[in-house]
């Protein structure tokens, strides 16, 4: 399907439920509150609903408070809505418990960028060649014909930069710096933005890194790194889950390596975030999979339920496969 397809939906239906995938970061955050603008622009009824918080990286940005808990939603009081748009999420299970507000008679449109999808949606516009979604909500202000607004700019601009790694990826096209140098007319603070991404961090998540990393290990032949978070980590320098966003890019760069991956206590005994990076190569989507996650070919993710010990056998085993 295409992005006419989406055109066509948003202008036949009047109430709208956005969501994205668990652990959000500033591409799916930036691309919802963006989705969001936009539709209110036409004047539908718009509610933003994650199971995660964003992350402290993306505070800065506009209209944030705007996004809604899963577990703050009541359902009495929740109006069902016409039209359901998850974004940047490959598979429907990764939005978590907003799954529960997905209802029959509910036009679902999924819009994403992973090679992984799954083509779950009613409405399926998934560009492989896209950066990230960010790129995909600013063609949907094109096709609109709407002029963007300076908040708008930062929220799209914010999005591309953390799912380019700053314009350092593969995925970065001619078509990203097309999109970015069109963003940079609405006189955008970049490196500001850059700072609130990818450099501002609190003391405390200073010392949660300094933690997670004392637990790096390296395979025999050098190809492999992976560390630890864990509860009790997060206990100890008074840390938040959310502060670990980016961590592995610092295993990532350990010089020789081809696969750095991050495991991740969550606060639910048994259950194992696991982020895995891979050099030009090597695909760790392939890995990710395996446990029902998903992402793109150099970075993926999933979530697998199992003691410690065990999870981290199961995934490097799958990743020792294809390095």
């Amino acid at each position: 399907m295409r992005i006419t397809d989406v055109l066509r939906a948003i202008r036949a239906n009047k109430r709208f439920l956005i969501s994205g995938h668990i652990d959000p970061e500033a591409d799916a955050v930036g691309s919802q509150l963006a989705l969001a603008s936009l539709l209110k622009r036409f004047k539908k009824d718009v509610l933003i609903v994650n199971e995660d918080s964003p992350p402290a990286s993306c505070s800065f940005l506009p209209n944030i408070k705007s996004i809604k808990l899963f577990k703050d939603i009541k359902r009495k009081n929740f109006k069902k809505p016409d039209c359901t748009i998850v974004v940047d999420s490959p598979v429907l299970s990764r939005i978590g418990k907003v799954r529960d507000l997905i209802t029959d008679g509910v036009t679902l449109i999924n819009i994403d960028h992973h090679i992984s999808n799954e083509r779950y949606g009613d409405i399926n516009w998934v560009d492989l060649k896209a950066s990230s979604v960010g790129e995909m909500i600013f063609e949907l202000f094109k096709k609109f014909r709407i002029s963007l607004r300076r908040n708008e700019a930062i929220l799209i601009y914010s999005a591309i930069l953390v799912d380019t790694g700053s314009f350092r990826y593969s995925n970065t096209t001619a078509r990203t710096y097309r999109i970015a140098s069109e963003l940079m007319k609405y006189r955008l603070d970049t490196d500001g933005i850059f700072e609130q991404l990818f450099e501002l961090k609190s003391f405390p998540a200073t010392r949660l890194l300094g933690a997670t990393l004392s637990t790096l290990k390296k395979s025999k032949d050098g190809k492999v790194v992976w560390f630890w978070l864990t509860r009790k980590m997060l206990k100890r320098v008074g840390a938040k889950f959310d502060d670990t966003e980016n961590f592995i890019n610092f295993a990532k760069a350990v010089k020789g390596i081809k696969v750095a991956v991050f495991f991740k206590e969550t606060g639910k005994k048994g259950i194992i975030k696991v982020s895995l990076r891979g050099k030009r190569g090597y695909n760790v989507n392939k890995v990710a999979t395996k446990f029902g996650g998903g992402g793109h070919a150099p970075a993926a993710g999933c979530v697998i339920k199992g003691r410690p010990n065990e999870v981290e056998k199961k995934v490097l085993r799958a990743v020792f496969q294809i390095v």
